[in-house]
């Protein structure tokens, strides 16, 4: 009884991890163009693609992980879960470090 109580509590923590990155891309996608209009500056079509890459990304992995584990014992569901926020963590820092800011801009 406790390992499942546990396994639900680390889902529920891994699935608010997951919505918290798709609620920072949200913002961005709503707040970087009004702070480029506020500057005299539109988006870049490469920026809007990079916007939505990062609000679509999240839901997109985490989609994948619950089809990937569907069916498993609750622990491999968890790491699968696990796994995926990790891989959405590690490709926005790199699209924050490669991608120039100046680029989202045109």
């Amino acid at each position: 009884m406790a390992g499942r109580i546990a396994a639900w509590v680390l889902g529920i923590l891994i699935t608010g991890l997951y919505g918290y990155t798709v609620v920072a891309g949200v913002g961005n996608l709503i707040l970087l163009p009004q702070m480029g209009g506020a500057m005299g500056l539109g988006i870049s079509p490469l920026g809007w693609f990079w916007l939505v890459f990062g609000v679509a990304l999240p839901v997109i992995v985490y989609a994948l992980a619950l089809v990937i584990a569907r069916r498993r014992r609750a622990a491999l569901r968890i790491l699968v879960l696990a796994a995926g926020i990790c891989l959405v963590s590690a490709v926005q820092l790199e699209v924050m470090v490669l991608v120039p800011q100046s680029s989202f801009f045109a």
